[in-house]
């Protein structure tokens, strides 16, 4: 009889340990500590032994079904939104993994979808937020200096009551 382990995962009895780790895997390599550790409250629980994992082990997995070109490359071609794809250069593009590269050739080739790396680990929206920030703000076309000084507090809602007469 198999054994279904999906969720049994290790305990740990500190967090502060599992987060200092993880900040030496490749994925979060440059992340604070104290940012890793809120990632992870998302994603255990407490039990009185300690620290558990909630995820699906299998969502570990490599899919056993991906998008094939014949069924991507139209897809992308169909795009009519303007895209910003954000590349970190210690991310996933670090693998040079053959279907990553050719994927980000055809980009290149035919879409006008705007790629942009920079330096930074895979969660870069979290590390580097000031530059990936002003990167969409640049795409967008917005002035952040012109965005910060328009914000004004809305003015107070105003009410009118008019009087009613019964017949």
């Amino acid at each position: 009889m198999l054994v279904d382990d999906t969720f049994n995962h290790k305990i740990y009895s500190e967090l502060s340990v599992v987060s200092e780790k993880i900040t030496r895997t490749i994925f979060y390599k440059g992340m604070d500590v104290d940012l890793a550790q809120f990632m992870l409250e998302r994603s255990i629980q407490m039990l009185p032994e300690g620290h558990q994992f909630t995820y699906d082990k299998r969502l570990r997995y490599p899919a056993l079904i991906r998008m094939t070109k014949d069924v991507l490359f139209p897809l992308i071609n169909s795009w009519q939104t303007p895209i910003l794809y954000i590349i970190a250069t210690d991310g996933f593009k670090q693998f040079h993994h053959p279907s990553y590269e050719e994927g980000i050739d055809y980009l290149n080739k035919h879409s006008s979808v705007v790629q942009l790396e920079l330096a930074g680990p895979h969660h870069i929206h979290m590390t580097n937020t000031d530059e990936v920030s002003a990167a969409v703000i640049d795409f967008l076309g917005l002035d952040q200096d012109v965005q910060d000084s328009q914000k004004t507090d809305p003015p107070p809602p105003t009410f009118e009551f008019k009087a009613c007469s019964h017949r």
